[in-house]
């Protein structure tokens, strides 16, 4: 595979690929056909990228970021630390990624602690890892530091597993918990031994046993906290950069005090959390959940992708074909944004993500199928991208892409499958002259790549970037940076390529 990313070999070198891909692998695809007909009958899917351009305070805010981010990596290159930094590099990339979609992203959101577990102390848990564990996290020297090895996306405040302390995002870790509860694998009420895998060592995993890297830290490395986490206590490990503007963009929350006193502290402590602590803080009660909203709604602005997004459902309103549309997003936050102007319009929608439970997921799919009224949907990419049938829609929006193609066909793949019987529109918002357009353009290539390798196209692990891509998605026009890195050592670029 390096030979065939690297250009070498030509035809010959990619028909003995396939020649061992075929006899290894069996695929089916919508287009597959037998005896010259094909094997399923479905609506055409249409796809169109809509650029859009930001505005000038979104332009500002993307190119500052973007000048200083560039500044980073030429230090990690000058220095030949480019490696040993990748974590680093994915949160620079993942705070380019939250610009192109809203600057509340980058100033409120910044690190979303992950969702509480009931019943599980994640700082009693940290404690129980062993030396050794606690030793190899703390050195950093697992070349996946800084992903999830599951969706491969950047992750910030993974959830650690007890006792191999081997980590994975927490949607997936939803995800995985949820689908091996469906499926019998565990018994949550039950205090028999859980079956559940580690994904990467494969030994049992406890779902009461779990940690966070901000409760790791912590037990075991509090001086790499800020001053502000460091003696919290939370037992979910929350750990909140504050940006000034968002600790002073709200002067008025509910209480349940009936005092004054406590009225006014409630306040003072509300006024000095940022969005994303309101946020988790709302999954506690309704109380907290009401005290977001406001805050929320007060301190909330159109994005341009909000804007365009809101004109294709428009669009859609105003055909009056009864048409329903899925929102697919990355981040979560996001999709929170987006329920404000629906909201304001009165439009009536639904959500999926890995925040709800099983019974609300349900729920939320059983609402949008069967309700003629709730004609939009908002789903968390991770969350919702394979497993559902959602063929009452035939329009998808992509607000954000995603480093894995594939991982966006099968997220329009819950609308565009058996049983679809309209057209299915897929529209994929992206910002011209943005890190966007780069991610698309490597998206296209590694789709090449595997065509190449399957005679009918497939699916491979391609989304663990290399130290090229890293270069071309940050400074593409970079041709002194560029050209350095594309001289960078085989040792770190072996260190740097995915396992394909």
């Amino acid at each position: 595979m390096k030979r065939i990313k690297s250009g070498w070999g030509g035809e010959d070198v990619m028909k003995q690929l396939r020649v061992l891909v075929k006899s290894v692998c069996l695929r089916r695809t919508k287009t597959s056909k037998i005896d010259g007909e094909p094997i399923l009958q479905l609506p055409p899917k249409v796809t169109e990228k809509v650029h859009v351009v930001f505005d000038q305070r979104e332009s500002q805010v993307y190119e500052e970021l973007n000048t200083s981010t560039q500044r980073q990596i030429t230090r990690y290159l000058d220095s030949g630390t480019l490696g040993r930094n990748y974590s680093h590099v994915l949160v620079l990339l993942l705070r380019l990624r939250q610009a192109c979609c809203h600057p509340l992203l980058m100033q409120e959101f910044r690190n979303e602690p992950s969702p509480s577990i009931p019943g599980v102390d994640k700082i009693a848990n940290a404690k129980l890892l062993s030396a050794a564990v606690v030793q190899r996290i703390k050195e950093n020297d697992d070349e996946e530091d800084g992903t999830c090895p599951v969706c491969m996306d950047s992750v910030i405040n993974a959830t650690i597993y007890i006792p191999c302390g081997h980590h994975v995002c927490s949607e997936c870790w939803i995800r995985i918990s949820d689908s091996a509860a469906a499926n019998g694998a565990i018994n949550l009420e039950d205090d028999g031994p859980t079956v559940i895998k580690c994904q990467n060592c494969r030994g049992p995993v406890d779902p009461a046993k779990l940690t966070d890297t901000n409760s790791f830290k912590q037990v075991h490395d509090p001086s790499s906290m800020p001053e502000s986490s460091a003696g919290a206590g939370d037992i979910n490990g929350a750990n909140e950069d504050e940006d000034p503007e968002a600790t002073a963009s709200s002067d008025e929350y509910d209480s349940d005090s009936p005092t004054e006193e406590d009225d006014a502290e409630s306040k003072k402590k509300s006024k000095s959390k940022s969005l994303a602590e309101l946020r988790k803080d709302a999954l506690k009660n309704k109380a907290e959940k009401k005290k977001y909203i406001r805050r929320l709604e007060k301190g909330w602005f159109p994005s341009t992708k909000i804007t365009k997004t809101l004109e294709i459902l428009q669009a859609n309103e105003d055909r009056g074909l009864e048409e329903k549309t899925i929102i697919f997003s990355q981040f979560t936050s996001l999709l929170d944004l987006l329920e404000v102007p629906l909201a304001r319009r009165g439009w009536n929608h639904t959500r999926f993500d890995g925040s709800m439970n099983l019974k609300e997921r349900n729920a939320a799919v059983t609402a949008f199928t069967n309700d003629p009224s709730c004609k939009i949907m908002l789903v968390s990419l991770k969350a919702g991208n394979s497993g559902l049938n959602l063929v009452a829609a035939s329009h998808v929006i992509m607000f954000d892409p995603f480093w894995n193609p594939y991982i966006e066909d099968q997220a329009v793949d819950r609308a565009h499958r058996i049983g679809q019987v309209r057209n299915v529109f897929v529209h994929r918002l992206l910002i011209e002259n943005t890190v966007e357009d780069r991610i698309v353009t490597l998206q296209d290539q590694k789709r090449e790549l595997i065509s190449g390798a399957l005679d009918e196209g497939g699916t491979m692990n391609v989304s663990r970037l290399d130290a090229r891509e890293l270069a071309y998605l940050f400074v593409c026009f970079h041709i002194r940076l560029f050209s350095r890195c594309l001289l960078l050592p085989d040792p770190l670029l072996t260190h740097l390529l995915h396992r394909v």
